[in-house]
Formats: structure tokens, sequence, C-alpha cells
């Protein structure tokens, strides 16, 4: 798979999530994960996993977020 580039460096603001329990195969290893659409401060969107934010409190609409990390599946965020 191709990706777009690195989101190092990115933060934002979840725009809307969603918490996935029933994940696909190649994810079955991370349920239940948090996936969001984040807008960075330029206005820009993209689709990120959120680590460790399934049992949070602060995993809401318009939570900032940063970047921690790419991997083989695409970006992932944590709260900020």
């Amino acid at each position: 798979m191709a990706q777009a580039g690195t989101a190092a460096g990115t933060t934002g603001r979840i725009v809307s999530y969603t918490v996935i329990y029933v994940p696909t195969p190649e994810f079955a290893d991370e349920a239940p994960y948090a996936l969001a659409i984040i807008e960075t401060p330029d206005g820009n969107r993209l689709l990120a996993r959120i680590a460790d934010a399934v049992d949070s409190d602060g995993l809401r609409i318009g939570a900032a977020v940063a970047h921690d990390h790419d991997d083989e599946r695409g970006p992932v965020f944590r709260l900020a």
C-alpha cells in the first residue's frame, strides 16, 4: 500500500470519530481502537487511529491531538 507521506509534527482537532470493536482481519490485534477524522490547523483533514483513547474521557469531538508515529497501517495520533 502506498502512503501519501508522513504526518510527523502534525497536530489538529478531532472532527468526528468512531470506536471499532469488530475490525477487519488486518486490525484484529488492535481492537477496540478509535478511528478519527482530524482537521489540521491549515484546514486539511486526514483519517487516523487515536492511540490509547478508547477508555479515555478525552476522546471527543474537538479534542486536540498530536501525531505519535506512522506504521505500516497509517498514521497514529495521541490525545494532546
